[in-house]
């Protein structure tokens, strides 16, 4: 066997499945948000919240463009999913006292969903 395709084996049998990265993005989101909540810095705030909006724009997108691949009643809830969580965000930004709970509780609900399947 090549070298090159050996390593590439080595690569691919520890690397992430898609639910698992998926999984990962939302427990970090998680902690970042946890932590600017905790701390009431403005800085880790906006930055965890900048974060928030990136992770779901992406997720919004993927969703949107998907091609038929996944359930259109699947489809259709996780992209009013994302939009729930993005307008609160936004408004999260605009209104610094606003908590993030909500926010956080959105992300736990969908890793627990991502954990038990």
């Amino acid at each position: 066997m090549h070298p090159a395709l050996k390593a590439y084996q080595a690569v691919a049998e520890t690397s992430l499945s898609g639910r698992e990265a998926e999984a990962a993005c939302f427990m970090m989101m998680i902690d970042e948000l946890s932590l600017a909540e905790r701390h009431k810095d403005q800085a880790s705030r906006f930055k965890a919240l900048d974060r928030h909006q990136k992770l779901w724009s992406m997720i919004m997108k993927a969703n949107i463009v998907d091609g038929g691949q996944s359930a259109a009643d699947d489809r259709e809830l996780i992209v009013s999913l994302a939009d729930k969580a993005q307008r609160y965000g936004i408004q999260a930004i605009l209104e610094s006292d606003l908590t993030l709970q909500p926010l956080i509780d959105i992300a736990q609900n969908v890793l627990d969903g991502l954990l038990a399947q």
